[in-house]
């Protein structure tokens, strides 16, 4: 029996070898609360915060509530440009549209005290092709998608500011060039 128990010491040794992620937090339970938005889309912004408690909950870092320690998200800014622009009968049109979201997050570990693991300014974006039918483009679809993309953007966005709080590598979409 005791070699039973030192095989299985033995095993044991040789499967946890205590692998993490070099930037890693300690993994207890953190809240999420978004404590500033910029943008005017509050779905865009929960999008955001969603992709954040996805994350960690994946790797088991999430508590609900509110209370600290806690992820604090920042959205930014949403951004809409034109992917390319074609003649049309009142003017130019957009063929298609690219949707960004722009967000950071940090850990507060108690109200007042030093923000930790800030992530930066991290970007998520979109591209949208413009619906058209026989009388020109169609407003109804348009907006839809847009809405739809914007989501998607915000979401990703949410997944990667929470792979970064957890230590993981996550990039933007764009690099910023302002």
């Amino acid at each position: 029996m005791t070699s039973l128990a030192s095989w299985r010491f033995c095993l044991l040794v040789l499967v946890a070898c205590g692998y993490q992620p070099v930037y890693a937090t300690s993994l207890h339970p953190l809240h999420v609360k978004v404590v500033k938005s910029l943008v005017a889309d509050a779905v865009a912004v929960d999008e955001v915060a969603s992709g954040v408690r996805e994350q960690l909950a994946r790797a088991g870092a999430l508590e609900s509530g509110e209370a600290y320690p806690r992820v604090e998200i920042e959205v930014l800014r949403a951004d809409e440009t034109s992917e390319g622009v074609r003649a049309g009968p009142a003017g130019p049109l957009a063929r298609g549209t690219d949707v960004a979201v722009v967000a950071r997050a940090w850990i507060a570990r108690g109200p007042g005290q030093e923000p930790e693991s800030d992530t930066g300014d991290l970007r998520a974006e979109d591209t949208v092709a413009v619906d058209e039918g026989a009388a020109g483009p169609d407003a109804r679809a348009n907006g839809l998608h847009h809405a739809d993309a914007l989501r998607a953007a915000a979401r990703r966005l949410g997944r990667s500011l929470g792979a970064r709080i957890l230590g993981l590598p996550a990039t933007s979409d764009e690099t910023e060039t302002e």
